[in-house]
């Protein structure tokens, strides 16, 4: 096909373009520059197996970004081992689809959170009711904007 580019299973983005997960502190690599001259990660940048949205396009993360100008592989295909909370009394049960925040990039059942859930994926295993597990999750990819359309928001 001559329009053809990728498949598009593993997409680069910049790290500053990625909403991830807030980490404790970041990583801190001591042998970029020299010895005792390394670049610590901000807490506020992308991390290896990090869930993540950009717009409406959903991955997980496959490197740390040390600086926000890096270029990040972010996987949309596959099924990946991740936290997820369950918002419901009922829990969150196999083939139940999963939700990213819009903002704090955190699994959970609520779509409707405050932040705005975008579909993420589909659980493959179950979590209990009001609890926090690591479960594995189908990924959806690109998820249709709020008018059903694949492009994004106003496409």
């Amino acid at each position: 096909m001559k329009n053809f580019y990728e498949t598009g299973d593993n997409l680069q983005f910049v790290a500053s373009q990625i909403v991830c997960p807030q980490h404790a502190s970041g990583d801190t690599y001591t042998n970029l520059v020299g010895p005792g001259e390394g670049a610590t990660t901000p807490i506020n940048l992308v991390e290896d197996g990090d869930p993540c949205v950009i717009g409406r396009i959903v991955g997980v993360s496959n490197m740390d970004a040390v600086f926000s100008t890096d270029l990040i592989v972010v996987s949309t295909r596959g099924v990946y081992t991740l936290s997820v909370t369950s918002a419901f009394p009922r829990g969150i049960h196999v083939g139940e689809t999963i939700y990213i925040d819009a903002l704090l990039a955190t699994l959970s059942d609520n779509q409707n959170s405050t932040n705005g859930g975008i579909p993420f994926g589909v659980a493959l295993q179950s979590v209990a009711a009001g609890a926090t597990s690591t479960i594995q999750v189908k990924l959806f990819s690109q998820t249709p904007d709020s008018n059903g359309l694949q492009g994004g928001i106003g496409s």
